[in-house]
């Protein structure tokens, strides 16, 4: 450890947090482990400080500075609620932000020994759930960065985000029906099917409806094609070429017949 930074360390905790304050710098805390430890457990009300000088030293637009916000991983319920606090007029109420790919950049398949797989109380649910009902900002965008979120939803098999993100307004039509295209890899036919079909009576989904008591059964949210069909064939996922074929009505191409012979 060099002198210098030696010397910093044992400055008192106030202090290295004004000088981080003063240089609005995310290398600092990574300087040692000892720097990072202290910085770690920063309680929001000084994280909520650093991420308005970081905003100010930037000069960020107002357009861009929720999802500036969102990019930082200390940005949390707690730390957004002091934001609103401290510095209220920062956040402009009518711009949406992006939804960051740091959420779900993390998310790994899950064992099957363990159940549930997934629960509303996993990561990153509860922070979406505060978003998507916080009054002082606008709902992030779900089809941000092509459609990531419910892709990497769909990669890892985390159903109850998959409902969510579906019912706040995500399309598996994103980068050409990847979501899609991932279930099918996953030969998960209820995962293709909840990604196809919009027939549920969900709280937030404004299609669907309900006449004289009874549930209505709305359009698909995809059409599904041919490209689909080949891929389902080719991983020899059967119950999802039947689906496709018996329930969606789609027709194969002269290469996935010769596939099917």
């Amino acid at each position: 450890m060099t002198r210098g930074v030696s010397i910093v360390i044992n400055l008192p905790v106030e202090l290295l947090y004004e000088i981080q304050l003063f240089s609005a710098s995310p290398s600092f805390p990574l300087t040692c482990k000892t720097l990072y430890r202290i910085f770690s457990a920063s309680p929001p009300s000084y994280r909520a400080q650093y991420l308005i000088a970081s905003i100010e030293a930037a000069h960020i637009r107002d357009d861009l500075i929720i999802s500036t916000l969102l990019r930082y991983p200390i940005c949390t319920m707690d730390v957004f609620e002091t934001l609103f606090r401290i510095s209220s007029d920062i956040i402009p109420l009518t711009r949406i932000p992006k939804l960051p790919r740091r959420l779900f950049r993390s998310l790994t398949p899950k064992s099957h020994a363990k159940t549930p797989l997934w629960t509303d109380q996993d990561h990153p649910l509860p922070f979406l759930k505060y978003l998507f009902s916080c009054p002082k900002i606008c709902p992030p965008d779900v089809n941000s960065h092509g459609g990531y979120a419910l892709t990497k939803a769909v990669q890892v098999g985390f159903v109850p985000l998959v409902h969510f993100l579906l019912d706040h307004g995500a399309s598996p039509r994103c980068k050409n029906n990847l979501p899609i295209l991932v279930a099918v890899y996953r030969k998960d036919l209820s995962l293709v099917r909840l990604l196809v079909e919009r027939v549920e009576c969900r709280e937030h989904d404004p299609g669907t409806l309900k006449q004289n008591g009874k549930r209505q059964i709305l359009e698909d949210r995809v059409q599904v094609t041919p490209e689909m069909l080949k891929v389902a064939v080719k991983l020899d996922a059967r119950d999802i070429v039947e689906y496709f074929m018996k329930d969606k009505g789609c027709v194969p191409d002269l290469k996935t017949l010769l596939m099917m012979r």
